[in-house]
């Protein structure tokens, strides 16, 4: 396995994304909390995290603790000891139980209790979904101002194309595509698409018309974007030599830059960059030099996108919608499982290790937020949506110590009318605490 590189973007995306794992067990085990006192079952503890608590409080029969490293979470319920001492005294049932017990109950509350774990997570995916579907959209949004890409044929090898033969040119604003208005370069992209088999059309501008016969099907168009830098990576060339969001790129190396393209070529052809910038705050307006090496000519920054609103769903679709969604989800994620027991798909893969669904989760979440907070809010509710299905379908797998298994020995036992043996229960709980311990490693570190 190769080991990722250790640095501070790295550990703040795992530790995002194992505080978002946690949150999802947390739910999980508020859904086995509220089962159990609902059939009079004592829980003896509520966690968040694990090792040793550090806080606690609770004057009753439940004791909450926040323990000391913030991450998963776990319910115990009363009965432990009705097991150990079914074990101690050598009976073949467990008989003889403490009031609250969970083994004082019949079987099939025991099954509610076990099942109420996935189905809070499936309740809490519901509810993200929801939310997601109801918010406002914020989608990437441009004016139809283009680039003609035979002006750069160091990036795409074109001497001319469609677009400069009849006369455009970069900067221009097109406003019309056959008498029918152009707002956006998103809308210019669309009406294009459907019109490349056409022999000509009539493009608009403010400094006139032009007839526009594609190559090929090729018109030679692409976005005009203002060089204004939106994000910068951490732990990057640019972000260490002090690029910032807001930044207006004047130069690049002695090349002008009116648009992203002039800011590619010379990404392209020099491993050092010098970029000037001019960086505007309520008192000044500056302008800088940012010197930076460029070894594999990639730029390790965004630039500042437009965005306009979409209003969401109304809340009632959108509840109609996230029932679908958590059912579809719920559906591929036991196809996904049953392609790794039939080996159609690799296990690594398809389930991933903690660390990495951690630091994918943790990334996805520090970009959307780099985006803006709509953005942001948005990815944070699908993972957390995403996880939580993924959570409710694997503690559902019928292995021993999971909640799936437990599920089917409650079922056995109130087919046959009595519980089993107490050394069963035990070694299915130490078989499935193995069985655990082993996919996680197999998977986290493998």
């Amino acid at each position: 396995m190769s080991l990722p590189t250790i640095t501070w973007s790295w550990i703040v995306s795992v530790a995002i994304g194992l505080l978002g794992i946690s949150v999802m067990v947390i739910i999980h085990e508020l859904g086995h909390f509220a089962a159990a006192r609902a059939c009079g079952i004592s829980v003896q503890a509520l966690q968040f995290g694990f090792g040793p608590p550090i806080i606690r409080w609770g004057k009753y029969e439940t004791e909450y603790r926040i323990a000391a490293i913030p991450f998963g979470g776990m319910c115990k319920m009363m009965g432990q000891d009705d097991l150990k001492n079914a074990i101690a005294q050598k009976k073949k049932h467990i008989e003889t139980c403490e009031e609250g017990s969970i083994w004082s109950v019949a079987a099939w509350k025991r099954i509610l209790v076990y099942f109420a774990g996935p189905l809070s997570n499936i309740l809490f995916a519901f509810i993200c979904y929801t939310i997601l579907l109801s918010m406002n959209t914020l989608v990437p949004y441009s004016p139809a101002k283009i680039v003609v890409a035979s002006d750069y044929p160091s990036l795409y090898g074109l001497e001319t194309c469609a677009a400069s033969q009849a006369g455009l040119a970069t900067g221009d604003v097109i406003t019309a595509i056959d008498g029918e208005t152009v707002e956006s370069y998103e809308e210019l992209q669309r009406m294009m698409a459907s019109k490349k088999e056409s022999p000509s059309i009539q493009i608009e501008t403010p400094r006139g018309a032009f007839e526009l016969k594609p190559i090929d099907g090729v018109f030679g168009i692409l976005p005009f974007k203002e060089a204004v830098v939106g994000h910068v990576n951490m732990d990057t060339p640019e972000k260490k030599a002090g690029l910032r969001p807001g930044d207006r790129i004047l130069f690049a190396n002695e090349r002008e830059v009116t648009n992203m393209f002039d800011l590619l070529v010379e990404s392209s052809s020099s491993n050092h960059l010098v970029l000037t910038v001019k960086r505007s705050s309520k008192r000044s307006t500056q302008t800088l030099e940012i010197s930076f090496e460029n070894p594999d000519s990639t730029l390790n920054f965004t630039l500042m996108q437009q965005t306009k609103s979409i209003a969401g769903m109304d809340f009632f679709s959108a509840m109609e919608t996230s029932l679908k969604e958590c059912f579809d989800n719920f559906k591929q994620s036991i196809v996904s499982l049953a392609n790794v027991i039939r080996g159609k798909s690799g296990a690594h893969e398809t389930l991933g290790g903690t660390f990495a669904a951690s630091q994918s989760m943790g990334m996805l979440t520090t970009k959307g937020f780099a985006a803006g907070f709509n953005s942001g809010m948005r990815i944070v509710l699908f993972l957390l949506a995403s996880v939580s299905m993924s959570l409710c379908v694997a503690n559902l797998l019928p292995i021993p110590a999971l909640d799936g298994g437990l599920i089917v020995l409650s079922f056995a036992e109130l087919i046959t009318g009595h519980t089993f043996h107490p050394k069963l229960y035990m070694g299915l709980q130490i078989t499935g605490i193995l069985l655990i311990a082993l996919i996680f490693v197999l998977l986290t570190f493998a």
